[in-house]
């Protein structure tokens, strides 16, 4: 390939500068050999991307034959290996001849992106209280790189705690399963499930259920529309029990719905919920 300005090659006396320079942009490092014909097949691919992200990393080329001392020392035990170094450190690695679009995948978890100012300042923003200016220039953010899905994940978040609990919703639909943080994804898929019930619950008559199950303690319907409207208004442990009374009264009634809410319920909460322990196995002693 001709020369690039993004990409390089590498041996043992130059490799610390490749460490140094993972301290301003990520280093993409592809250790290779002539022989090797997986290398011939995801070198060119690598080059391709190192030029088409025009310095969001840079590619350092390492002859593995040349400089067996740089293996060892990097636990590379076989070829193509391609490790990202970042702020002096390898962070991630692949190996094998991988298709495109997974060298994609790998690239953009830890590339430098031209909005990371934007986002940080959005975030700024938010911690400052402007949620309406934060939420303006994240938008702006993901316009200019619809794929930054870590910023995407992070305006839902300002979206849910303005109240625009559709927008949010909306979003997070688009972000592609694996995409975002398994835990900022559970945390914002329960605001919205915490939000719908609070919505349906918005107009229930409380009273008037109590009342009922005042005359009627058999009345399930009730019981079961007392339960929702207590975890809407945040009183879980409350609505947990009625669900299990509904179980306890009646396991099939209405196809399992005291079942059914109280694994909504847990779903909403988070499986490392104190409240989802002790009443999952009060649920499964009913159950077995």
């Amino acid at each position: 390939m001709a020369d690039s300005p993004f990409i390089f090659e590498a041996d043992a006396q130059s490799f610390p500068q490749v460490i140094q320079t993972s301290h301003q942009v990520p280093v993409l490092v592809d250790f290779w050999a002539d022989w090797c014909q997986p290398c011939q097949a995801l070198t060119p691919t690598l080059e391709k991307l190192a030029n088409e992200y025009q310095g969001a990393f840079v590619l350092v080329k390492v002859n593995a034959d040349a400089n067996q001392s740089l293996l060892v020392e990097h636990g590379v035990r076989g070829l193509p290996t391609v490790k990202m170094f970042k702020d002096g450190q390898a962070v991630d690695e692949v190996t094998g001849a991988l298709p495109e679009a997974e060298i994609r995948k790998f690239i953009d978890k830890h590339r430098t992106r031209p909005t990371e100012p934007y986002r940080q300042q959005a975030l700024a923003m938010q911690q400052a209280g402007e949620l309406d200016n934060a939420i303006q220039l994240m938008q702006q953010v993901i316009q200019h790189e619809p794929d930054f899905y870590e910023a995407a994940l992070e305006l839902a978040l300002m979206q849910m705690e303005k109240g625009e609990v559709d927008q949010a919703e909306t979003l997070l639909q688009s972000i592609p399963e694996g995409e975002a943080p398994a835990e900022q994804l559970q945390k914002l898929q329960a605001e919205i499930k915490m939000a719908r019930l609070q919505e349906q619950a918005a107009d229930v008559d409380t009273s008037a259920l109590e009342q009922r199950l005042a005359d009627n303690p058999d009345d399930l319907d009730a019981m079961l529309e007392l339960a929702k409207a207590r975890v809407a208004q945040g009183k879980v442990e409350e609505g947990l029990e009625l669900y299990l009374t509904v179980m306890k009264k009646d396991s099939g009634y209405e196809d399992g719905a005291g079942r059914a809410g109280l694994l909504s319920t847990f779903e909403v909460l988070g499986p490392g919920h104190a409240l989802v322990k002790k009443y999952r196995g009060k649920m499964f002693s009913l159950l077995y």
